[in-house]
């Protein structure tokens, strides 16, 4: 494969998959924009890569180390907050086909979230939402409503296990079938989970109070798996990157057995047939 060297990647920036055709995967840490926004709260913060980006061909511009110019596309986003898998590619009509892979709902991607409470009212199922955009003040915060007239967000959750310290927490998985602007952290607080550090939809008080006692900094939400097959020059191309669950969830979480996180790191299908009684560990 060849050497991605010469993309300036941010710190902490790291490449989980790569394939001849050009097809990147990267691991974004939290705190990192996917890409640079004028828009978004956060201008100061890194940017996954250093170079120019262009909006219109969502590409960042970087020297390729041969004297010359080159573009890197960005295939899906990721919240500022929000750490995990990033899909890069090479070629401009090959990121024209995975992004229509997309909008089409043929990409599974899979997230892992630690949200308040020790159990949910049903350990696996969907929900199905319709999500409205604010306006002034707060816009681009989505809310969740019953009536029509907003966008259908629908995403599978399976509940994995409660804090192992009696802290009330729990680790989910979390499958969004659809891809709407903080379609997860929108959902999980209307169900009653709110994801922990989330400071536009959480439990404030909570935060600060889980906070102060195991001082955390983030937002608990990390897109751990992304997968899907490509037509590509005649071929079907597989391409599956997988991001391990980070440090901070298995601190919050209360693991102190070193076997957990590698555990952790194997996420399962959310359809995969579980038992309601038996507490899953990944």
């Amino acid at each position: 494969m060849n050497s991605l060297d010469w993309i300036p990647f941010a710190r902490g920036v790291r490449v989980l998959a790569q394939h001849p055709v050009g097809l990147v995967a990267v691991e974004k840490p939290a705190g990192v924009m996917a890409h640079p926004n004028p828009g978004e709260k956060g201008d100061g913060e890194a940017v996954l890569i250093q170079g120019n980006y262009s909006m219109e061909e969502e590409a960042f511009h970087v020297r390729d180390g041969a004297g010359g110019m080159s573009r890197v596309y960005l295939l899906n986003r990721l919240d500022s907050p929000t750490s995990g898998v990033l899909l890069l590619s090479l070629e401009e009509s090959l990121a024209d086909k995975v992004k229509k892979l997309f909008a089409q709902h043929q990409v599974t991607k899979r997230y892992l979230a630690v949200v308040r409470g020790r159990g949910l009212r049903t350990p696996r199922g969907t929900w199905q939402d319709v999500l409205t955009k604010s306006k002034g003040a707060e816009a681009g915060v989505r809310s969740a409503v019953k009536s029509a007239g907003g966008a259908p967000a629908i995403t599978l959750y399976r509940w994995e296990r409660a804090a192992s310290d009696g802290m009330p927490l729990s680790l989910l998985q979390l499958e969004p079938r659809t891809g709407r602007t903080h379609q997860l952290r929108v959902q999980t607080a209307k169900h009653g989970h709110p994801i922990l550090g989330d400071r536009t939809y959480g439990d404030f008080d909570f935060n600060k109070t889980l906070g102060t006692a195991r001082g955390f900094k983030r937002l608990f939400l990390h897109a751990c798996e992304t997968e899907f097959t490509v037509d590509w020059a005649g071929q079907k191309i597989y391409f599956k990157a997988v991001s391990p669950m980070p440090e901070e969830f298995a601190k919050v979480l209360g693991d102190t057995d070193g076997d957990r996180p590698a555990k952790l790191n194997k996420p399962k299908p959310v359809g995969t047939k579980v038992s309601p009684r038996l507490r899953v560990r990944l």
